[in-house]
This record gives C-alpha cells, sequence and structure tokens, in this order.
C-alpha cells in the first residue's frame, strides 16, 4: 500500500470504492465479528490514539541521516524534512509545532540505531502534560489534540508517564529506497523502545487480556443480524455504488457530494436512522450546492453550466431513486454494525480518555480504532461521539 496520510471511515467505503468497497466493509464487519468470538481471525485491530501533531521519523533510506518531519516529508515538492534541530525553527518558525518537532528530533533521534526504518506516529505530550485530580484520582494527564487523557500516578504507566520528557505512539512501519518510494505496512514493533526514561512510548496493539470484549452467543447473533442487513442493502444498491463515482464533476462528482452531505449530519449531531427522509434531504442539499456555485459566477454562459448540471442532476436522482434510498440505507446500515463492534471494543481501556468541558472532565470513549485486514485498514469511530467534537472543539496546539 501506499503512505498512511489518510485512513478512511469503514461506510466511506462504498463512496471512494464503490460496489467493491461495499464487499470490502462487510467481509471486514464479518472478520471482526470472528475476532470477538473465537481465537482465529484474519482482521487485527489497533487503538486510534487522539494525537497531534503526527510525526515521521527515522532514517533516510538515501542519506542514512535521521530525520523527523510530519506527513509534509511526503510532498512531492519541497518536503518539510528535519535532520537537526535548527531545522524546524528554520522551517516552521517561531511557533509551537517547530518547538514540538525540535524536541521529537531531540529525543527521538536517541533511538535512531533502534528504530527499523521509518515510523509514523502521533505526538501525545512533550511539556505540556500535568497532574490534576480527576474523578477523585490524581492523575498525569495530557491532551494532544480533542481527549484529555489521564492516567493515575500511582500505577507504573503513571510513573514512567510522569518522568517522560515526550509521548509518542507509532502505528505505522515504512520500508522503501528513498522517501518518495516508501510503502506502509500498518504496526509498529517497538518493543525495543522501551528502555529510556525520558521517551514514553505507548503501544497501538489492542490487547484483551481479560476477554471483556468478547461476544456472548446472543451478541454474536444480533451482530450477525445487523450484518446480514448490511449486505441486504448493498446488494440492492451495488450496481448504482460504481455510477456514483463516474457521475458529475470535480466536487459535484457525486460520490464526494454524498460524503460532505454526510458529514453535515455528524457536524449538528444528527444520526442518520430515516434512509427516506436522507433522500429528501439530500435533494435540498445538491439543489443548494448548484444554486451557490450559480450565485458566484459572473458570465451567463458559466450560470448557464451550473443551471444545466443542477438539473441533469436533480434528474438522475429522480430516475434512481430507489438505488439512491438503498445506499443510504447501506450507509445507515453499516454505521449500525459497526458501532456495535465499537461498543465491545470500548470494553478494554487501560488509560482513562475525558473530554475538557466548562464543568470539569466528561468521560468520554477511545477516539476509536484501526482494523486491519490482508493490509488494508478502515477507521472504526463512533463519528457522532467523537468526530463532531473533532470537528467543534478548540485543539489543545496551534496547526501552522
Amino acid at each position: 500500500m501506499a503512505k498512511n496520510t489518510h485512513l478512511e471511515h469503514l461506510e466511506d467505503d462504498i463512496l471512494n470504492q464503490g460496489k467493491e468497497g461495499g464487499f470490502n466493509s462487510i467481509a471486514f464487519l464479518k472478520e471482526l465479528g470472528e475476532m470477538l468470538s473465537t481465537p482465529q481471525s484474519s482482521v487485527r485491530v489497533t487503538t486510534k490514539w487522539d494525537g497531534a501533531p503526527a510525526i515521521i521519523c527515522g532514517t533516510d533510506p538515501v542519506s542514512k541521516q535521521f530525520f523527523v518531519g510530519t506527513k509534509s516529508v511526503f510532498a512531492k515538492t519541497a518536503p518539510k524534512i528535519i535532520y537537526n534541530e535548527s531545522d524546524a525553527e528554520r522551517i516552521y518558525g517561531d511557533s509551537q509545532l517547530a518547538q514540538k518537532l525540535k524536541d521529537s528530533y531531540k529525543y527521538l533521534s536517541k533511538f535512531k540505531d533502534k528504530i527499523p526504518g521509518v515510523l509514523q506516529g502521533d505526538l501525545l505530550f512533550t511539556d505540556d502534560k500535568d497532574t490534576r485530580l480527576v474523578n477523585k484520582e490524581q492523575c498525569v494527564t495530557f491532551q494532544p489534540n480533542t481527549i484529555v487523557y489521564a492516567i493515575p500516578v500511582a500505577s507504573d504507566l503513571g510513573q514512567r508517564t510522569l518522568r517522560a520528557k515526550l509521548g509518542i505512539v507509532f502505528h505505522t512501519t515504512y520500508v522503501g529506497p528513498t522517501l518518495n518510494d516508501l510503502n506502509a505496512q500498518f504496526g509498529a514493533d517497538v518493543s525495543n523502545l522501551q528502555d529510556d526514561p525520558e521517551i514514553m512510548v505507548f503501544s497501538s496493539d489492542f490487547k484483551d487480556v481479560t476477554g471483556s470484549a468478547n461476544m456472548t452467543p446472543f451478541e454474536r447473533s444480533q451482530f450477525d443480524s445487523l450484518v446480514r442487513r448490511a449486505e441486504g442493502s448493498l446488494k440492492q444498491a451495488s450496481t448504482f455504488l460504481d455510477v456514483l463515482g463516474d457521475y458529475g464533476q470535480s466536487k459535484f462528482q457525486m460520490n464526494k457530494m454524498f460524503k460532505v452531505f454526510f458529514n453535515t449530519y455528524i457536524r449538528e449531531g444528527r444520526a442518520i436512522t430515516n434512509a427516506q427522509a436522507v433522500v429528501q434531504n439530500y435533494k435540498k442539499y445538491y439543489f443548494e450546492a448548484l444554486q451557490k456555485e450559480i450565485d458566484s459566477k459572473k458570465t451567463q454562459a458559466t450560470k448557464d453550466k451550473y443551471l444545466q448540471m443542477r438539473t441533469d442532476g436533480l434528474k438522475f436522482l429522480q430516475q434512481n431513486e430507489r438505488s439512491v434510498y438503498f445506499t443510504v440505507a447501506s450507509y445507515m446500515n453499516l454505521i449500525e454494525a459497526k458501532n456495535y463492534v465499537i461498543r465491545k471494543l470500548e470494553k478494554v481501556q487501560e488509560i482513562g480518555t475525558f473530554l475538557r468541558t466548562e464543568n470539569g472532565y466528561q468521560v468520554t470513549a477511545p477516539e476509536g480504532f484501526v482494523a486491519i485486514r490482508s493490509g488494508n485498514a478502515l477507521k472504526l469511530v463512533d463519528r457522532l461521539e467523537f468526530s463532531r467534537a473533532n470537528f467543534t472543539a478548540d485543539k489543545n496546539w496551534d496547526k501552522p
């Protein structure tokens, strides 16, 4: 696979890859059901940490120099790569990001002979962790992005975190002859990165030592029923899903517009529960999006172009209304089955996760999980619980 610059949500695979994405999503769900019921499964799960920024580090395959950077390391033109601490300030100026990258180089370069090739992870803290009372327990806390992580100070993990100058979680390994030709392999072996007290390397691997995430026979039956329902609606929508990606132009390509439209529900904290109502709302959204484009154009010829696009698009939706319905139903059913898995996975939690509010700390679930199957990976995130907060909450650091 290529570079891991962006992971997609499981349900979005039907919009990204059409019918094949639908088959892929169902296969993931079935394997997740197996993983939570029997010891045999070809799917692997990692915990998705809410870290920021993304950190790429390791040895440059060509120059053999150790480097750190953000995802800008992979930029096709003018990649931003930090080979020493002064590079961070030269590239990013006097910013919080520059300081975080200087600290990342300072501490992670101590692992230059231990990191196998190139790793990608998420920065969790540098000098911004704290100790405070959370739910009547003294905890070491850090908030890299939206979620506040809290670890009891009295625990071994809390003591190690308290001593550390930098915290990070690695989740992806890269191999390849040059930085431009790296290929991602999900997962990272961090077992030999645990011996420096100044660096806390957390593991992203999902481990259910107690078996508390296992499905009971009744739960497995419920879950299988949800998957069958998603599979049934996808069979009705499958041919149309392939058409969606070919219909429309640029940002008005129909599958892209559906993704943006579904995100409006997330931003507003609304669940997608009535497929028929959502279909009608999408038609309205499509009309208004094209009207906004028409109003922004100055020449009549350009206005007429988008007027015709709107007329044709609405006709297309009307002619395919049954398939549009099953597309929305499939999206809705995939979310329901996915969230069933998430509720089980959330039962295993070593580190407390909270949202910071005006009234103190509110318990929240982890950001989510990543399911890996046959070299492919999809996000398992309860988007109503986390993604809406991520759209609207203030982050704990300034982006460049």
